[in-house]
């Protein structure tokens, strides 16, 4: 009897202790509105975190305007590196284009070749009046527009050329009694080139290997006269002439020359004891076209 009394008097004190563990804890009924109310400084910490969170918001929102200008800005800013680039690789293609350019005339100019030549010439004669000292034929010995040949060989050391020329020309005699004269010559020629790019002249690359030119020769030269009779007669004489032009090498070894002469032989005298007739001065002009071929 005594050991049940003592059991439930132990799980009443037990039932006890477990009840007021429960109202204290968390789990606790909340409590009424009246029970513990907000003090007045908590709403004004509310009102104070929303207004500072209003210009939070609105800072934000500028800063959002302000990155979108960024944004705008360098958009414009890559739009303008995009276009210096466009100008950065025009101007790239047009240095290397010089490069390839300037590549090409050194190889031009350090193309090795012989500097030996070979020419070819074709001209055409104008010798003008002669003067005659034979009144049977007129004092002046007017002739008509020629033509002339030649060929010769040289060699070119930098701007200079010196060559042997072999040439002939021949034209008819305007003059009663005279029918026409022929002019071989035999001369040693110098010529001197000057580029165009030496007078401050660029005309690209084509025009690169242009160049002036003056010459002088000096030979002998015969001159054959035919006479309406059907008698011929010759003499060989000192003869000289000099000229200027323009020179084009198109090529490492080869060139054409385009340019003016004036060439002038000594009196010649015709006829037995040259009692036929004289002529004081055998002069031509001539234009003349050349082709040059370096072996």
């Amino acid at each position: 009897m005594k050991k049940i009394l003592s059991v439930a008097a132990a799980s009443v004190l037990l039932f006890a202790a477990a009840s007021y563990s429960f109202a204290g804890s968390k789990y606790a009924p909340p409590k009424g509105p009246g029970d513990d109310a907000c003090p007045g400084g908590c709403q004004d910490q509310i009102d104070g975190l929303n207004s500072s969170q209003a210009r939070q918001d609105e800072q934000i929102n500028a800063l959002q305007a302000d990155q979108g200008r960024q944004d705008q800005q360098i958009n414009a800013l890559e739009a303008g590196q995009g276009h210096q680039d466009e100008m950065i690789k025009a101007n790239s293609a047009r240095l290397d284009k010089h490069d390839t350019e300037l590549d090409a005339l050194k190889n031009r100019k350090n193309a090795e070749y012989n500097p030996w030549y070979v020419k070819g010439i074709a001209r055409m004669i104008w010798s003008g009046s002669m003067d005659s000292d034979k009144s049977g034929y007129g004092f002046k010995a007017d002739t008509d527009t020629g033509y002339g040949l030649g060929i010769a060989g040289g060699r070119r050391i930098g701007n200079f050329r010196a060559e042997a020329e072999l040439a002939t020309q021949a034209t008819d005699f305007a003059t009663k009694g005279l029918e026409d004269m022929s002019v071989r010559t035999m001369m040693f020629n110098g010529f001197y080139h000057i580029p165009l790019s030496a007078f401050g002249i660029y005309l690209g690359r084509h025009c690169e290997p242009i160049s002036l030119y003056g010459m002088a020769g000096l030979g002998a030269g015969k001159a054959d006269i035919a006479f309406s009779s059907g008698a011929e007669d010759s003499e060989t004489t000192f003869a000289y002439k000099v000229g200027a032009g323009v020179a084009y090498d198109f090529t490492a070894n080869m060139a054409v020359d385009l340019g003016y002469e004036y060439m002038r032989l000594s009196d010649i005298e015709l006829g037995a004891d040259h009692n036929l007739i004289r002529l004081d001065d055998m002069k031509s002009s001539s234009v003349n076209a050349a082709f040059r071929y370096s072996f």
